[in-house]
């Protein structure tokens, strides 16, 4: 099991990432052409006003190593599937993996805190583990890895996003 902790400054208070963070075409947009992933869909998101429940479809451009290429062939797609819970301004998530389904949990949160004049910090905390014989120690290392530039990635088109659109 490996554990991750990671920050990001973001040029925006909370309030603005919170509501950029579950705007659809926010999040089309930064995936497909941001981050280069062939596709990104919304398919489910709902809102009672005490918790945001979303679910996103994405296909990435994944590197990973060959041993893990031919057990996964086509199924790299992943589904993010989080609850953004108001009473504790947390964004409770896990991603599922179209190729391991629950052999590989990757689990985390986010908070954002106001940090400096009209910035955040974005602190995300995840857990990934595997219950796959042989390789699990291989899609554990290339998935923490994979999570952690996306998140730098995105933290890094967030600012540039902002800085053409002022609010």
């Amino acid at each position: 099991m490996q554990r991750h902790k990671i920050e990001h400054e973001i040029h925006c208070p909370p309030e603005r990432l919170w509501e950029l963070f579950f705007t659809d075409a926010f999040n089309i947009e930064m995936y497909e052409q941001g981050m280069g992933f062939p596709s990104c869909r919304v398919p489910e998101k709902t809102d009672d006003g005490k918790v945001l429940h979303r679910r996103m479809a994405m296909t990435p451009k994944v590197e990973m190593p060959k041993v893990l290429a031919k057990v996964v062939g086509d199924r790299i797609g992943f589904e993010e599937i989080g609850d953004w819970v108001r009473s504790v301004d947390e964004y409770r998530w896990q991603i599922v993996l179209a190729a391991f389904g629950d052999k590989v949990q990757i689990k985390g949160t986010m908070r954002l805190a106001p940090h400096g004049s009209g910035h955040c910090m974005r602190k995300v905390e995840f857990v990934v583990d595997t219950n796959v014989f042989g390789i699990g120690g291989v899609i554990e290392k290339t998935s923490a890895q994979n999570v952690l530039e996306g998140w730098n990635n995105s933290a890094k088109w967030i600012n540039g996003w902002l800085a053409r659109n002022p609010a």
